[in-house]
């Protein structure tokens, strides 16, 4: 069976793709054409781009190789294949692995909390595709997320040049919000169990790879207070869901960039 594909429906479509077009008679094919035709001329434009298209920056002309990488570099999180953007197995160092429990077929921007979305500035945020993991010790779970960032080339550009990962990990503010699976280990898993979250911005500004990760066991978290303190054992280096974030979120972004680009280069 073929992977399936965010980005459609608000869930998992089949890559089959979408049903075929009713045939049309003749006349009603040469009327349809001819109205958007005069609209153009009248307009006085080449193409028309819808709201939910990728914006372009001041002077690029739709076509151009620029304007066309743009384009399919933030289209992949669309038409990629759900294993491929996360994975049903993730490997960290040594014989450790992840499994995914379950992919959220919500893609809402909801998932980020307010002072993640303004660390976007202009950019924005355009879709949230998330899975919650469990590694094969059944100790640890984390839900792993990439966001769709949107804006122009110069917003995402300046997005990237100010994004602090190593920084918003300490802002208990920034986390995102878990993704509990029912009937698994993860069921527990709400945002009073995180520990502890990592992010990681593709060199682009396209999108940002984020893990929130926890204890499978459903002990509480720290407090807001606390994580941002630093100060509580279990926000140590050597803490399991610490490292665990850190290396999900880089793991994401790295296999993802190089769908898209043979560069994808991360920080």
């Amino acid at each position: 069976m073929e992977s399936q594909a965010f980005g459609a429906d608000g869930g998992f479509p089949d890559t089959a793709g979408l049903p075929p077009r009713p045939r049309r008679s003749p006349g009603r094919v040469i009327a349809a054409a001819l109205v958007p035709l005069v609209a153009l001329a009248v307009a006085g434009v080449g193409f028309a781009l819808s709201g939910g298209s990728p914006s372009y920056e001041a002077g690029a002309k739709p076509g151009s190789g620029a304007a066309a990488a743009d384009v399919a570099a933030r289209a992949v999180w669309r038409s990629a294949g759900a294993d491929r953007i996360l994975p049903a197995k993730i490997d960290r160092e040594g014989t450790e692995s992840y499994y995914r429990l379950a992919v959220d077929p919500d893609e809402s921007c909801a998932h980020l909390p307010a002072a993640f979305i303004k660390a976007l500035g202009a950019a924005g945020c355009t879709h949230v595709v998330r899975a919650t993991y469990l590694d094969s010790t059944e100790s640890v779970v984390a839900t792993v997320g990439l966001v769709a960032v949107g804006g122009t080339g110069a917003q995402r550009t300046a997005l990237f040049q100010d994004w602090t990962a190593d920084s918003y990990a300490r802002q208990y503010s920034m986390m995102p919000s878990t993704y509990p699976v029912r009937s698994t280990l993860a069921a527990s898993f709400g945002d009073a169990q995180r520990i502890a979250w990592k992010s990681a911005i593709s060199n682009d500004g396209s999108y940002i790879a984020f893990s929130v990760a926890g204890f499978a066991d459903g002990r509480l978290g720290p407090s807001a207070a606390a994580f941002d303190l630093g100060n509580d054992s279990e926000l140590q280096s050597d803490s399991p869901p610490v490292q665990v974030a850190d290396d999900l979120s880089a793991s994401t972004l790295s296999t993802f960039s190089a769908l898209y680009s043979p560069n994808g280069a991360h920080s």
